[in-house]
């Protein structure tokens, strides 16, 4: 059948082609094809987009930063809670809080004047501080509670240790220098 038809439209083509279409509609059919391929983008549509861009990156970062300031906040009182619920940990806390702060108060003068020691001695605190962090979250977490409160004791005892070796180092010392003192004018 297909070779039937196939000879009659090249037996009859010239008839077929008796009409030819109009240039207009021609004209049309190109600047149609024409304005289809191109895709422009004016300076104000590159501006709208990096504007829509910037505003949907700004928006995310706000609420990531305000989520993470809310869950830091929640682990703050569970902190506190759990701390309130260990009333071992509690007594330990304000009894060694206490003794540091009486012994960093004797040993603020010597490091007025020994700032390298301060320093040194506030990166060693600092530290502490961070591991005394980590064992909050061990202890928020449920692992071992005994262990982790006597960790967090052990942690304020090694403060103390720390600013008592500085205290004995601050007696030597002021003992060499009046020595000295004495010695020299003798």
């Amino acid at each position: 059948m297909k070779d039937r038809l196939e000879q009659f439209i090249s037996d009859n083509r010239d008839q077929f082609d008796l009409y030819e279409p109009d240039e207009k509609l021609w004209a049309g059919i190109e600047a149609n094809i024409q304005g289809k391929k191109t895709f422009r983008i004016g300076w104000k549509g590159i501006m709208w987009r990096a504007a829509a861009v910037i505003l949907i990156f700004g928006a995310s970062f706000g609420i990531q930063e305000y989520l993470h300031q809310r869950r830091d906040m929640m682990a703050g009182q569970e902190e506190n809670e759990i701390i309130r619920n260990i009333p071992e940990l509690k007594e330990a806390e304000i009894y060694y809080t206490n003794l540091l702060n009486e012994k960093i108060s004797q040993i603020e003068p010597f490091l007025e004047t020994n700032p390298e020691l301060g320093e040194s001695l506030q990166q060693d605190l600092s530290e502490l501080d961070s591991i005394y962090g980590e064992l909050q979250k061990d202890l928020r977490d449920n692992i071992a509670n005994d262990e982790v409160v006597e960790a967090m004791i052990q942690n304020y005892i090694l403060k103390i240790q720390i600013l008592e070796d500085l205290l004995e180092y601050m007696d030597e010392s002021s003992k060499n220098n009046e020595d000295e003192n004495a010695g020299v004018e003798i």
